[in-house]
This record gives C-alpha cells, sequence and structure tokens, in this order.
C-alpha cells in the first residue's frame, strides 16, 4: 500500500536532519578553519533546516499536490454521481471535465492519459445511452416503414444525418424499399444491387451515386451498413453533409445485429397485421375484414350522400383452369388477375377476395355509368393480360356483375350488405348466363 504523505514526511525528515548536521561542518571546514563548532550552532542548524523542510511539506509539496489532488477528487467524484444515476448530472458534464496541466509539468503527462480517459468515458457512456434509446424503439411493436422512419428522426437528431433509405432482399432475390427519407428518389438500380455485396460498413464518395437529397444540402458522404438475416439482406444508405465521424462508425457497427433482430421483428409484425385482414394468395382483403370495410364505406357514403357501385366478379371457367393447367396455375391466375383488379382501382374504393375465384368490388361515389366503364376497364384489362404459367399461355377472362346503390338509397337508412351483395349476384348470374366476360348491371332489363 502507498502512503505518499509518510514517505514524504520520512523524506523531508531525514533531508533536514542530513542538511543541519553537515552545514555547520561544512561551513567551518571551508570557510572558519579553525574555530570549533558549537552545541548553539548545531541546534540552530537543525532548526532551521527542520523548519525548511516543514516550509517545503506543508507550503509547497503538500499544499500544491492537495490542490491538484483535490481537483482530481472532485472530476471522479462527479463522473461517480453521473455512472449511478445521479438526477442532478447528466453523461453531457462528462465531456466539460478536464484536469488543466501545463505542458512540461511532471504532471502534464497523468493529466493527458486521465483526460484521455475521461474522453473515452463519455463516448462510451454515450454510446450505451444511445444503444438503449435504438433499443427501446427496435422492440416496440411496429410495421418496417414505422420503424425506418422512427430511426431516421433519431440519426437526424443525434447525428445530423439528412438521408436514409433502406431496402431489403429477400432468399429469392427480389429487391424492395421500405424506407426513403429526404431523398428525390430510392429507385432500385445498379449501384443499390452493388450495396448487397458489402459485408462491412463502406464509406463512399458522393461522386457517380445517383441519390440527390431533397433540400438540395451538399452531401460529403454516403454510408452503407448492411446486415444479413437468415430469411432476407438489408442495406442502410445514409447521407451526412459532412464527413462520418469515428463515434457514428463505432455507434453503427454495435447496433447492427439490433437492426437487424428490429427489422425482423418488425416484419413479422407486419406479417400478422396482413394475416388477420389480408388474403395470403392475393393479397385482397379476406372476406371478413372486408365486410366491415364495405360497412364503413357504406356509412361514410350515406354520411355524404355519395353513390356507390356494388360488383361481383367471377373468373369464367376457373374450374376448366385447374383441371387442365393445374391448381397452382389456377393460384398463379388468382394472383395476377388480383392485381390487375387492383392497379385499376382508387384509393378510395374496396376489393375483396369474396371466395374462391369470386371478388367483391365497392367504388365509392361512382354512378351508374361511371361504375359500368371502370369495371369494363377491369375487364378488359384481364382480358388483354397475357397469363404464362410454366411455358404455358392461360386464357382469362371475367363475368361481373354489378348494382349500382344511389345517395337517395343510401340516405333512407335502411340498406343491408347482403341485399346488396345478393343484387351483384343476380347481374352476375345475368351475365354468365348471357355469354360470359362482360358487366351487367342490375337491372330489370340487363344492360
Amino acid at each position: 500500500m502507498v502512503n505518499i504523505k509518510k514517505r514524504l514526511i520520512i523524506n523531508i525528515a531525514t533531508m533536514s536532519v542530513i542538511s543541519g548536521i553537515a552545514a555547520p561542518i561544512t561551513i567551518h571546514h571551508f570557510f572558519l578553519e579553525g574555530y570549533p563548532i558549537t552545541l548553539p550552532e548545531f541546534v540552530m542548524s537543525l532548526a532551521s533546516n527542520f523548519f525548511l523542510g516543514w516550509f517545503i511539506y506543508y507550503v509547497i509539496v503538500s499544499g500544491n499536490l492537495k490542490e491538484y489532488f483535490d481537483t482530481l477528487t472532485t472530476v471522479f467524484k462527479k463522473i461517480r454521481q453521473i455512472l449511478e444515476g445521479s438526477r442532478s448530472h447528466s453523461i453531457e458534464e462528462i465531456k466539460n471535465l478536464k484536469i488543466e496541466a501545463a505542458e512540461g509539468d511532471f504532471v502534464y503527462e497523468v493529466s493527458k492519459e486521465i483526460n484521455h480517459f475521461i474522453k473515452k468515458l463519455y463516448y462510451n457512456e454515450l454510446l450505451d445511452q444511445y444503444q438503449r434509446e435504438v433499443g427501446k424503439l427496435f422492440v416496440t411493436l411496429s410495421t418496417p416503414q414505422v420503424l425506418a422512419e422512427s430511426f431516421y428522426r433519431f440519426l437526424l437528431e443525434k447525428f445530423g444525418i439528412v438521408g436514409m433509405a433502406v431496402f431489403v432482399k429477400e432468399n429469392d432475390g427480389t429487391v424492395s424499399n421500405i424506407g426513403c427519407f429526404n431523398f428525390k428518389r430510392c429507385e432500385l438500380s445498379d449501384f443499390i444491387k452493388a450495396c448487397f455485396d458489402f459485408k462491412d460498413l463502406k464509406l463512399l464518395s458522393t461522386s457517380g451515386v445517383d441519390l440527390t437529397i431533397i433540400d438540395n444540402v451538399k452531401v460529403k458522404e454516403i454510408l452503407i451498413v448492411p446486415f444479413i438475416n437468415i430469411d432476407f439482406a438489408a442495406v442502410l444508405i445514409l447521407a451526412k453533409p459532412d464527413k462520418f465521424t469515428g463515434f457514428e462508425l463505432r455507434f453503427l457497427r454495435r447496433i447492427r445485429d439490433l437492426m437487424s433482430l428490429g427489422l425482423t421483428n418488425a416484419r413479422n409484425y407486419s406479417r400478422l397485421q396482413e394475416e388477420s385482414y389480408l388474403d395470403p394468395l392475393t393479397k385482397l382483403y379476406n372476406r371478413r375484414f372486408g365486410m366491415k370495410r364495405f360497412q364503413e364505406i357504406l356509412s361514410l357514403a350515406s354520411r355524404e350522400e355519395k353513390p356507390v357501385v356494388v360488383a361481383m366478379m367471377d373468373i369464367d371457367n376457373f374450374k376448366r383452369i385447374n383441371d387442365t393447367y393445374g391448381h397452382l396455375a389456377g393460384d398463379y391466375v388468382l394472383k395476377n388477375l388480383a392485381a390487375i383488379v387492383k392497379s385499376h382501382l382508387r384509393d378510395v374504393d374496396l376489393v375483396v377476395r369474396y371466395g374462391g375465384e369470386e371478388i367483391l368490388v365497392v367504388l365509392y361515389n361512382t354512378d351508374r355509368d361511371n361504375g359500368y366503364k371502370a369495371l369494363d376497364r377491369i375487364r378488359k384489362g384481364i382480358e388483354e393480360f397475357t397469363f404464362e404459367f410454366e411455358g404455358q399461355v392461360i386464357p382469362v377472362t371475367v363475368s361481373i356483375g354489378c348494382y349500382p346503390v344511389s345517395a337517395e338509397e343510401l340516405k333512407l337508412g335502411r340498406f343491408s350488405i347482403e341485399s346488396f351483395i345478393e343484387k351483384a349476384d343476380e347481374a352476375l348470374y345475368k351475365a354468365k348466363k348471357t355469354g360470359k366476360n362482360k358487366v351487367v348491371c342490375f337491372s330489370k332489363s340487363a344492360k
């Protein structure tokens, strides 16, 4: 155990005694030769050297060292309080802590090392704090898009990262964008495809990179952060108006696994949500959820006094398609047909896989004539589309029955979803009976 105080006292006392004895002997030997040394001279010499030693210890050594070590004590006490979570202190205070020492001073080197330690401690604590904050984001149940937006806001606030894009590559090679923030466009390109080949963080200059910031901020560097999961690969593309710091790179390396896990959880959560309201094959609303949305649309149309068109669509000779080409071909037809139908509809419209090959369509704020035209465009789009499965072209057509619901009928408040569907079904039956591949609207005489 080191006892600096005791060692200093012993050393200074020893020096005082030796100096007190040696001083009168030396003086008499060189300057007062022939004069005997008297006892009072020895006593006076010892006393003066004792007081000199006391002055050196208590005033010069102890006083200056105490001031220095008191400063050290204050600094480390504050660090301890911060690390223990004291409410009266924050991590940012560590950043401003510093031991001042002039270059060349015998405590300069130790002070420099202490300052380096404090700086490193600050950044380590900041990394831990940021990791905890990001961890809270990634354990929150949300979709990949919501998660990406929350993470972008975090990076913008903490690091000034002005642009972020997230791309996911499935095992089948399909690449999709799940987040594009502050970039003018995030289209799939050869550059994006090449990003999936990186195994570690990669800094790139902005020359030749087709990613433009919306507010025209001049970007110095692009950072690619890849992460790989069992089910998918993903890349995070970040843009800054200045260079990325070592601290930022350390942080992003540290949380790569956390980001991968968070994105996996978000994808699983999104899939569970989709399973609750989407048909797994066609990605249309399933019947249970679709009927709820149907009721909501009718209620809105009633309040707003808007007409709607209810239509039932059925694939012509679908059993023959399954029997001739196989059930996988039938699934292929259903999946692509659903995509065609959705491509012809607005966000305010509703499309539901009602059952089997039947699809329910509800057109909001649409009268009879416009509804017929919209449905006939869908019919023609399906007829003209080339359904090719395993090298075989499958002829596909649909029959559509519709029932135009006027605003006056909805205003009466006695409408029934079941009755509307029944009338659309009746019109569909007429379309089938009169030759198929046509649109028939409910009326006393078929359109």
